[in-house]
């Protein structure tokens, strides 16, 4: 994904495709316009490109090959073993108690639950992965005591180690739990920037919370973290969970003999606090809640007012996130001051993307429809970065709504793609509002980005609360 993204950005090729030459990969390359005939072998990787003459293909085919074998060349005194399977490398270092999978949907399941059977820990990146696999994987998981995070699990910390798409966050002693990857993000960035820790940010996949798989990862990770001595306050972030699982996690979560702070996103919950646990009205809430318990700060009441939809609207808006708990936290916001709301991914209360007319659009990128045989927009932005241009092309819509994502994974130019079309703009009546979630510390660093963006003459909030609270008061 990353060589592909590189070739194209410095030699301005158009049709390429870098990847394992999978069915998949395939039918993405034939569809980029790249026609060939290849009997698929997901062992081989391919690069197909469409090149103007044999000199130019020479010199891309050399830059792609120069890109691939760059950081092979290492000295060292003693053979590396080579591995080819989970058991092997297992069997290898007998130590091994943790195995991180990121592999084409349909192999995903197999290779998780040779994983389990072989006493790892997973966290299962990949996603197009069944509800029944998943179930299965879990239910696995369980019984042998071990931890298993996904199917499309973004984001863990577990031991202070990053995973996925994280962050660098300070150690102390909050542990998160999540069912959303970048709800985790959010949530654990703005506890470190506040200047507390993290003990444990262990991510269970997007659906654990689902009626059929019954948050079975969830249950089974705030066992762990009540018994961990580091971790002294709790928090829980998800989408609303299906109502018999939301009665179980809660009845959990009052056995546990630790604060507890609890934030599903979208979820009207009239309690503020219920026993031990405090209820969040937002991502960044959670967060404040919980340094201010740990710290045994007065928590205070939230008194943040929605601005009520005016009579006349001149626009819309369009909301383009990377992260999904993003685009469900902004659809939630903007449908509590009393807004039209559709989205591809629509939560209670929003349209569908097949409504029309001034209706405000929120659009997850990351959802698998835009993911299936592509990266991930936060690994490679330039899908996000074409629906942006055509955004702006639209006169009907007044305010682009948008996220940054930084941290380990994601990509480490992320405005790159946006600067240049921001710097074409010549609409003096289009608003850009952005979040960045992130820290300082990260590769990208969230100052330097706040600020890259704030010279482009975007508005930058602190949350993505406050960025869609401001997208919205500018309609």
């Amino acid at each position: 994904m990353q060589i592909t993204a590189k070739v194209i950005s410095e030699t301005g090729i158009e049709k390429l495709s870098v990847a394992m030459q999978t069915k998949a990969n395939l039918q993405r390359a034939k569809v980029l316009g790249l026609n060939f005939e290849l009997e698929p072998s997901p062992n081989d990787l391919m690069a197909v490109f469409e090149a103007q003459n044999e000199d130019e293909a020479l010199k891309i085919f050399n830059f792609i090959e120069k890109s691939l074998t760059s950081n092979e060349t290492r000295k060292t005194e003693t053979k590396e073993q080579i591995t080819v399977s989970i058991r092997q490398a297992k069997d290898h270092q007998e130590n091994l108690n943790f195995a991180l999978i990121s592999v084409p949907g349909s192999y995903a399941a197999a290779e998780a639950l040779k994983a389990l059977k072989s006493g790892l820990n997973v966290m299962l990146f990949s996603d197009n992965v069944s509800e029944k696999d998943e179930l299965m994987l879990k239910k696995e998981a369980v019984e042998r005591d071990l931890l298993m995070m996904g199917p499309d699990c973004g984001t863990a910390v577990i031991n202070g180690l990053p995973l996925g798409f994280a962050n660098v966050l300070r150690k102390g002693n909050i542990g998160l739990v999540g069912a959303s990857g970048t709800g985790l993000q959010e949530v654990s960035c703005a506890i470190s920037n506040l200047g507390c820790g993290l003990s444990q940010v262990i991510g269970t996949g997007g659906r654990d919370l689902h009626e059929n798989i019954g948050g079975l990862m969830t249950l089974y990770s705030l066992d762990l973290l009540s018994k961990d001595v580091n971790t002294k306050v709790i928090g829980v972030i998800s989408k609303p969970p299906a109502a018999d699982v939301k009665e179980k996690i809660i009845a959990k979560l009052k056995e546990i003999k630790k604060p507890v702070v609890v934030h599903f996103v979208g979820d009207k919950n009239s309690k503020q606090q219920d026993e031990n646990i405090i209820y969040a009205s937002s991502l960044v809430e959670c967060a404040e809640i919980a340094c201010k318990v740990l710290e045994n700060k007065e928590i205070g009441v939230s008194k943040i007012s929605l601005p009520k939809v005016k009579e006349q609207r001149l626009g819309k808006i369009c909301g383009i996130f990377c992260g999904g708990t993003f685009c469900a936290e902004a659809q939630s916001i903007a449908l509590a001051c009393g807004f039209e709301v559709a989205s591809n991914v629509p939560i209670d209360g929003a349209k569908s993307l097949n409504s029309c007319g001034l209706t405000n659009i929120f659009i997850d990128m990351g959802d698998d429809e835009f993911t299936n045989c592509r990266p991930h927009p936060m690994i490679d932005p330039s899908l996000r970065d074409e629906y942006f241009a055509k955004s702006m092309g639209d006169h009907k819509i007044k305010v682009i709504l948008f996220d940054v994502v930084l941290g380990y994974g994601a990509s480490l130019t992320p405005l790159d793609g946006l600067k240049l079309l921001i710097k074409k703009n010549t609409r003096s009546d289009l608003h850009l509002v952005c979040h960045v979630c992130g820290t300082d510390e990260d590769p990208q660093s969230l100052k330097n980005t706040v600020c890259e963006l704030q010279n482009l003459g975007v508005k930058v909030a602190k949350s993505n609360y406050e960025a869609t609270l401001c997208a919205l008061s500018l309609l």
